[in-house]
């Protein structure tokens, strides 16, 4: 019987990460793959990543597909969160355009990746 997507909702590298270490026995190579991807690429624990994704959402008026692509990326400054945020058409006029705007969500980022790292030191 085929499966149904019942259900969809972005998922950052982080939160994958967690959802793949509860899978232990019988890995498949793929399985084992995305592992080892979302391990290498995992930029905040997942705790920091859905803080960090809600926070984007509620006070920088990013909707949760930009918000994920962000925690993804984790940008540390204005530039690269520019550059990030620029294939999102809808974010030209309002986001982009607005320079202190871009500045507060990169101290949202560095606040969140910040005292993610101290925690894990």
């Amino acid at each position: 019987m085929p499966r149904r997507v019942i259900s969809s909702r972005p998922l950052s590298i982080p939160e994958v990460k967690e959802l793949l270490e509860g899978v232990q026995r019988g890995r498949s190579p793929m399985v084992q793959r995305v592992y080892s991807y979302v391990s290498a690429y995992s930029k905040v624990s997942p705790d920091a990543a859905r803080a960090l994704k809600e926070e984007l959402m509620r006070d920088h008026g990013l909707d949760e597909l930009e918000a994920t692509q962000v925690v993804n990326v984790c940008p540390m400054t204005v530039e690269e969160l520019r550059s990030v945020l620029s294939g999102y058409k809808r974010l030209l006029l309002t986001v982009l355009a607005d320079e202190e705007r871009l500045r507060r969500i990169v101290e949202t980022i560095r606040k969140h990746a910040g005292s993610d790292r101290r925690s894990e030191d």
